[in-house]
């Protein structure tokens, strides 16, 4: 087995440095010798990274490039807001694990607006497990998203504020920023919906500090929505729906249309 591949295959996923994934169990050097397959780690190492990192020992060896390869695309489908897919691919990371029962059950009641049909006990479990204040990897960056419209609203904002004050955007991979952006996107539609201006405008702020790509293009024009409607500029909302129209965003303005005009009958 290609320990070392493996352990590289890893850490890109999550979008790490080597000093950042070794984590100071071993050295970096020592560390950057195992990728490139001159030295062996020993067990008690390989498994206090892997603990570290919150990866199974059970998956690691058991098919780390394939289990990687295959929990991205279903992230990827859940920050895409495609439930059909997400479907297809709940096979995929056997489900029958508890742990992964759980993540699609909180994916697929997000998606399909479900979540008040959740148990409490389900919830209360969910916060359990993925309430972490850590290191912000790629799994602690998916999990926020899954505790954005379950956790209580003044918790939220802790944990929210916890999380673009310990953020550099631009030490961020391509797909980390997408959670990132998708986890902030969800969290204004809370703000929204309580009625948090000031809490928005924080955020507004350090969305509009993050560097325009083509991967977030998306989410800075979502962002432009949220701001007019704190804002109450009817005008240029109107304008970024129908630009969201053109782009084949329809499902986006709708949405957009919706929740302006639900509170404007409250």
């Amino acid at each position: 087995m290609d320990i070392g591949k493996k352990l590289k295959s890893t850490r890109v996923f999550l979008g790490l440095t080597q000093e950042e994934f070794c984590a100071g169990i071993v050295t970096e050097s020592f560390y950057s010798r195992v990728e490139n397959n001159k030295s062996k780690i020993s067990m008690s190492d390989l498994i206090s990274i892997l603990n570290y990192h919150n990866i199974s020992l059970y998956d690691f060896f058991a098919s780390a490039d394939k289990t990687v390869h295959d929990k991205k695309r279903v992230m990827q489908s859940f920050i895409n807001d495609d439930a059909n897919r997400l479907k297809k691919y709940q096979h995929l990371l056997k489900p029958a694990q508890k742990k992964y029962q759980l993540e699609f059950k909180l994916m697929l009641s997000i998606l399909n607006d479900q979540i008040g049909e959740l148990p409490k006990g389900t919830i209360e479990k969910a916060q359990r497990q993925f309430i972490r204040i850590g290191k912000l990897d790629i799994n602690t960056l998916f999990y926020i998203n899954l505790l954005v419209p379950i956790v209580e609203f003044r918790t939220l904002k802790i944990i929210m504020n916890y999380l673009i004050s310990s953020t550099e955007s631009g030490k961020l991979c391509d797909f980390s920023l997408q959670l990132l952006c998708h986890s902030l996107l969800h969290f204004l539609n809370r703000c929204y919906k309580e009625k948090d201006e000031q809490e928005a405008k924080m955020i507004i702020k350090f969305f509009k500090n993050i560097p325009t790509t083509s991967y977030i293009f998306l989410e800075k024009l979502l962002v432009n929505c949220y701001e007019c409607l704190f804002s109450g500029d009817e005008v240029k909302l109107e304008s970024i729906v129908r630009v969201l129209k053109l782009c084949g965003y329809g499902k986006y303005a709708v949405s957009f249309e919706r929740i302006k005009n639900n509170f404007e009958t409250e």
